[in-house]
């Protein structure tokens, strides 16, 4: 096995489970790498928040200078110039702590999120097909998201720690001045945590509501987007907005929900605030006409007062947002760190084919709670090319999902040259097989880069003699750009069989021994289809092949057509052979209409 294998294998034995916690999953997968950066920041930031706790000191130490006399021999602006020094040299530190912080965060925030971003993607990649079942790939990108800023809340919630700190110091400096105007201020922010705790349960459940809600619009906007021919195709719009506005209703009911929470969580004691601020005033003029406080004192009152009053604020304000990113990530986190129903077994081997020879065996599966196979049995030899042939749910899809894993039998094995699929690594299982389903996929990327996917490295002459073999060249080298040309969103802007013929390169680029074909012409006109089949022909030279079709005529040169119904083998054989037994390859062949399998109602 290559290194590159290696990380590979060892990248998906990590992916088998993440972390049942958020702060777990970023602790393990955020953070590692980033340590020295991360604590180096959250120093200088507190170092930074500190001016909370220095500016009314500012203000107290140069009033106090025109209030207290000057030492024996000193002048006025010598005995000035030592606090002014101090006070400047304050600031600077708190602009040079400034600059630092900033620039240990652009160290450590873009890594942590690239990680984040990463592991969660390699993850969703490397998930069940059940985990895709009912998943918008929109909803998916948005949870990733989700997840990867709610890191970013660690700023905010460093932030609410220094923001408590400079509220307990100025109170701490308060007492040691006024027990009374202490202990005023003591009050109100006892009731301020004690009300910010009642109502973190209901801003986390809006929060997560409005999150969920938002997720759903976002799932189903572009999935709606994505398949603009076909709303244009049946005049769909108003369709699409009807089907779309429960979702944008939740998405606004729980955004309202989510704004008047936050709002009630920091309104009600703002207007305490305000109460107090006078108060205070009136108690600090009472105390200085008894003689038990200083200007400078008052001074220093007031703008503490202001600075935790602001400080309370930022509070306030920013716990919304920690709720409101922890809530949203947490609840996309639940969502992506299902466990996978696929996995590889520990220490799995490498699959080696040597000729492709297949066998299910005794394999039963059943989807929820209906058996789709029972006992089902098929031998595929060396090289040689097999037609699954069989009305809609007989089971020949679940064959070739099977046999590519995405998912696993409940009884029974199927066997690649002897070995057991389920005790080889899956990425080595897939790369022996090249697949082509009905409707080929494509990336939104170059002509050159689809079909290179078969092949990651290769070098252009392999592209294009694979473009040749699939016939594809010619219609490549007609487009603007060549292999640079870009194909749009799913391949929009290539025909089927252009699409068709990218899917044969790109296999013919594999060069697996095993080919799957899945449907693959059903959906072409007849002559494209004849094209395309010679292509399907030199491809499947020497390969074991599986072919699914409900085109018969597709199937003809195949050295054998298993025809399946209800999950069974009920006749297998050679085309004509078929025919003669007047069965029921016999009767669906009858059946066909303009070559196509139709619908058995019976």
């Amino acid at each position: 096995m290559s290194r590159k294998q290696s990380q590979k294998s060892k990248l998906s034995a990590q992916n088998l489970a993440l972390p049942k916690s958020l702060w777990k999953f970023y602790f393990k997968y955020a953070v590692p790498g980033s340590w020295g950066a991360l604590i180096a920041w959250a120093v200088f930031f507190f170092i930074v928040s500190m001016d909370g706790v220095l500016f009314p000191n500012f203000q107290r130490w140069f009033v106090a200078l025109f209030e207290n006399p000057v030492p024996n021999g000193m002048t006025f602006m010598g005995h000035a110039m030592s606090t002014v020094m101090l006070i400047v040299a304050l600031l600077l530190l708190i602009d040079i702590s400034a600059l630092a912080r900033d620039v240990f965060r652009a160290r450590w925030a873009p890594l942590v999120s690239n990680r984040i971003w990463t592991q969660l993607s390699d993850y969703v990649h490397d998930q069940s097909i059940s985990f895709w079942t009912g998943r918008m790939a929109g909803k998916v990108h948005t949870q990733i998201l989700y997840v990867t800023k709610g890191f970013e809340a660690i700023v905010d919630f460093w932030r609410i720690v220094c923001l408590f700190a400079v509220v307990a110091l100025n109170m701490g400096l308060i007492f040691s001045i006024n027990t009374y105007v202490a202990i005023m201020f003591a009050i109100v922010f006892v009731f301020r945590a004690i009300y910010s705790w009642v109502m973190v349960k209901p801003m986390n459940k809006a929060a997560k509501d409005y999150s969920s809600a938002n997720s759903d619009v976002s799932g189903k906007s572009v999935d709606s987007i994505s398949n603009f021919s076909v709303v244009k195709l049946f005049a769909g719009t108003a369709r699409e907005r009807a089907y779309l506005e429960p979702s944008r209703q939740r998405a606004i009911k729980s955004h309202k929900y989510k704004f008047y929470v936050q709002r009630w969580f920091w309104g009600f004691p703002m207007i305490l605030w305000d109460v107090c601020y006078g108060i205070t005033l009136l108690l600090c003029a009472w105390l200085y006409t008894q003689g038990k406080i200083t200007v400078a004192e008052i001074v220093f009152t007031n703008s503490v007062f202001f600075t935790v009053m602001g400080t309370i604020g930022q509070i306030v304000n920013q716990i919304p947002n920690i709720t409101d990113t922890l809530g949203a990530a947490s609840r996309a986190y639940e969502e992506l760190s299902v466990p996978m129903d696929v996995v590889d077994m520990p220490n799995a081997a490498q699959l080696h084919v040597t000729c492709g020879d297949i066998e299910f065996r005794n394999v039963s599966f059943k989807y929820k709670r209906k058996w789709v196979l029972r006992n089902f049995n098929l031998h595929i030899k060396c090289g040689e090319r097999v037609g699954l042939v069989g009305a809609s749910g007989a089971g020949k899809t679940t064959l070739v999902n099977l046999l590519m894993r995405f998912y696993d039998p409940n009884a029974g094995e199927i066997l690649i040259d002897g070995q057991n699929i389920k005790n080889v690594t899956q990425n080595s299982l897939r790369n022996s097989i090249a697949f082509i389903p009905q409707e080929p996929t494509m990336f939104n990327r170059t002509l050159r880069e689809n079909i290179e996917y078969g092949k990651p490295g290769a070098t252009m002459s392999e592209i294009r003699r694979a473009s040749k073999r699939a016939a594809a060249h010619d219609f490549i080298m007609d487009t603007d750009k060549k292999y640079d040309s870009m194909v749009g969103d799913r391949g929009i802007k290539l025909s089927g069989g252009q699409r068709q013929r990218v899917a044969i390169a790109r296999a013919f680029l594999k060069d697996a021994p095993i080919l799957v074909l899945d449907e693959a012409t059903s959906a072409l006109d007849s002559q494209t289809e004849v094209a395309i089949q010679k292509s399907f022909d030199e491809l499947a030279s020497g390969r074991t092949t599986l072919a699914i079709a409900h085109r018969l005529s597709t199937l003809r040169n195949m050295n054998k057509i298993v025809v399946m119904k209800n999950g069974r083998i009920i006749e297998y054989g050679h085309h004509d052979e078929l025919l003669r037994r007047r069965g029921e390859y016999a009767r669906l062949w009858k059946m066909q209409s303009g070559g196509f399998l139709q619908e058995d109602n019976q």
